[in-house]
């Protein structure tokens, strides 16, 4: 019994420094591996992980038919893209300030925001490129212009981290910046990858509405 005890303290201590490991690089772990593949479409993603994304499928379903299809991959105008995932919190968030509930908004509004956090094509970490922040412009060095299909812009970087001068074999974080609002956010969990897509999911703290 005794050395039953001493293998589940040792698995649950080795299980607990794995969650610390896994927090600590992407600050997101509810959706899933914070890289991997999902057998299914966007939306059958977003439904098989409710914590994250149920209020996402109440949006989407009620910003019309089109945008049902964008993310189930029947768009055949838009196969594959990447999506710039807002969590339950951000939604939640903004409908707390304002004191209501999805099916109070907009359709037309929500459809519009979906298709700001919606780029045509998978766009992969390793495809992101190395960009610098600037203090005082809202546009800095390197990275990415993305246009989404709203047609608003977004510039899309990471930094690679550095210890003495040497290149860190480790996940490089992701950044993103509205540059018509100038709203700036991190990407909290990347390359999840449904069939037709790839999902980089937004920060908790991003707000609803803010991209605008």
């Amino acid at each position: 019994k005794n050395s039953e005890m001493k293998r589940a303290i040792c698995f649950m201590v080795l299980f607990g420094g794995l969650l610390f490991t896994a927090c600590t690089k992407d600050n997101f772990i509810h959706t899933g591996t914070s890289k991997g593949r999902f057998e299914g479409s966007l939306m059958e993603y977003m439904e098989a992980h409710p914590y994250d994304w149920s209020y996402m499928v109440e949006f989407v379903r009620h910003s019309g038919e089109d945008m049902v299809q964008l993310f189930e991959g029947k768009d055949p105008e838009h196969k594959e893209i990447t999506f710039l995932g807002i969590t339950n919190h951000s939604i939640r968030r903004y409908l707390l300030t304002e004191g209501k509930t999805i099916a109070d908004l907009d359709p037309e509004w929500c459809r519009g925001i979906i298709l700001q956090h919606v780029i045509d094509g998978k766009i992969y970490r390793k495809d992101v490129v190395p960009g610098e922040p600037s203090e005082y412009e809202t546009l800095g060095t390197g990275g990415t212009i993305y246009t989404t299909l709203a047609g608003t812009q977004v510039w899309i970087y990471t930094i690679i981290p550095e210890a003495g001068g040497v290149t860190e074999n480790t996940a490089r974080p992701i950044y993103l910046n509205f540059l018509k609002s100038n709203e700036k956010c991190n990407v909290a969990s990347g390359d999840i990858e449904p069939d037709n897509c790839v999902v980089h999911a937004l920060e908790y703290a991003f707000t609803l509405g803010q991209e605008e």
